[in-house]
């Protein structure tokens, strides 16, 4: 019965997750914070018992949230008629841009033809 609580409180964190999905970049930090905690806690523990499993774990989490986070999806951008770069949506209506990137970041874009619509 003392495990009891524990359930509940597990389902209702994962059903608030599962309502609405997070944006990709909050996906990637914790994908990445759950698979460095996992592979932390096996190497941690095999290499120095359950107080090494633990401390694997802290630092795996961290290590992976970091590398999930530098992860980014492409994403749309824009140059109008001042040379200013903006990032926009890569679907729906635009405002009239003078070129059209797509890439990772500002520093690595590659120009495209621009949907006029």
């Amino acid at each position: 019965m003392r495990g009891f609580p524990i359930v509940i409180l597990a389902a209702i964190v994962v059903s608030g997750c599962a309502a609405t999905p997070p944006p990709d970049q909050t996906r990637n930090i914790l994908i990445g914070a759950g698979v460095g905690a996992g592979v932390g806690a096996i190497i941690g523990s095999a290499s120095a018992g359950p107080p090494g499993g633990w401390a694997g774990a802290a630092i795996g989490s961290a290590a992976g949230g970091a590398v999930g986070s530098l992860i980014r999806p492409e994403a749309c951008y824009m140059r109008n008629k001042r040379g200013e770069i903006w990032q926009v949506t890569c679907e729906g209506r635009r405002p009239m841009p003078e070129a059209c990137f797509i890439g990772y970041s500002p520093d690595l874009l590659r120009q495209v033809p621009c949907d006029r619509t």
